[in-house]
């Protein structure tokens, strides 16, 4: 995500920096630009309340199956271009929709009214790429059309906030997805004191839908310096958030405590080791709670908040490659933690 406002306060102990003129040359970090892939198809659908949500495709001609991007605060779907160029490199049609709020989406930028309703645009997105991947000719079932079945899977990437809103879609919606990747899912953020929330809370109780500015230090998220130049060039990506925007996280969390036995599809977790945004080690019960052998769990040493913008993403990428070559092979998976 970019949910590097750490529900309001952590952006309140930093003034706004000074966008960095980078790059090449001046950083001590050999980095190079990433390989990007334009979208092959850009579309509108309907959300909640008949929102405009913006999306994209990245269709394959031959498709191993199509990986959904759900993204994170703060950015959009079209960030994730160099992801797409190498998901579909190795085969798989990719999708990603903006979320309410965010890119070229409709909705106040950063707010929310609730958890469920981005939950709900994300899995009518989900069943929407499905049905675009089904056969022409329905189905008959006792003589009446029934939708195709799955021809490919169809797997759900989330970050961050992405992240939280794709749990609760595959608790509320399994039938939409084959599996789930997370990086850096949003379930507990680092805590911010008493003070912050208590202002937090008087800003939702006074002006709960009101968007503040609050940017703060994307270095602290994302290690790359290219991808950091270009978050903050991009007019797209915003630094906006409402009151209600981190209650409704905190809503999306409680929802999700104590129900990690009924999730049923095969997850992939990749967590941060220097995450400064997430707590990983707040959310132990809850992925303890997760059936056995449906989990595969690892901790990227090193890595910062926006894994697959690291500069060490290619060691992200291969645990993810190994796991989609896995996931149509049930027996050559079992329950990792790393």
């Amino acid at each position: 995500m970019s949910l590097h406002f750490n529900v309001l306060g952590a952006f309140l102990k930093h003034a706004r920096p000074i966008r960095p003129a980078i790059l090449f040359g001046m950083s001590e970090t050999t980095t190079l630009l990433p390989d990007d892939l334009e979208p092959t198809f850009r579309g509108v659908m309907l959300g909640r309340g008949n929102a405009p949500l913006a999306f994209c495709r990245w269709d394959h001609p031959s498709p191993r199956g199509r990986v959904v991007l759900a993204h994170g605060y703060g950015e959009h779907s079209e960030r994730y271009r160099h992801t797409a160029h190498w998901l579909h490199s190795l085969g798989w049609s990719v999708s990603a929709m903006d979320h309410c709020g965010f890119g070229r989406s409709a909705g106040i930028r950063g707010d929310a009214d609730g958890i469920r309703g981005f939950v709900e645009d994300l899995t009518c997105f989900l069943r929407q790429e499905r049905h675009h991947d089904a056969p022409s000719t329905p189905r008959m079932v006792d003589g009446v059309p029934a939708p195709a079945p799955p021809t490919h899977p169809q797997v759900l990437l989330g970050h961050s906030f992405g992240g939280l809103v794709a749990l609760l879609a595959l608790l509320w919606h399994p039938d939409a997805m084959e599996g789930l990747v997370l990086t850096s899912p949003a379930l507990r953020l680092r805590n911010i004191g008493l003070l912050m929330r208590l202002l937090q809370r008087l800003l939702y109780c006074l002006a709960p839908h009101r968007p503040l500015d609050l940017p703060g230090d994307k270095s602290r998220v994302c290690s790359d310096p290219i991808l950091v130049q270009r978050y903050w060039a991009d007019p797209l990506c915003h630094h906006f958030v409402t009151a209600a925007f981190p209650v409704a996280l905190d809503e999306g969390r409680r929802v999700l405590m104590g129900l990690g036995q009924e999730l049923d599809r095969p997850i992939l977790l990749l967590e941060a080791g220097n995450d400064t945004v997430v707590d990983p080690g707040a959310s132990e019960d809850f992925w303890d709670s997760v059936p056995a052998g449906l989990l595969e769990r690892h901790t990227l040493t090193g890595f910062l908040h926006e894994v697959l913008h690291d500069l060490r993403r290619n060691e992200a990428q291969a645990l993810v490659e190994a796991w989609l070559m896995r996931l149509g092979n049930p027996t050559g998976t079992s329950a990792m933690s790393v």
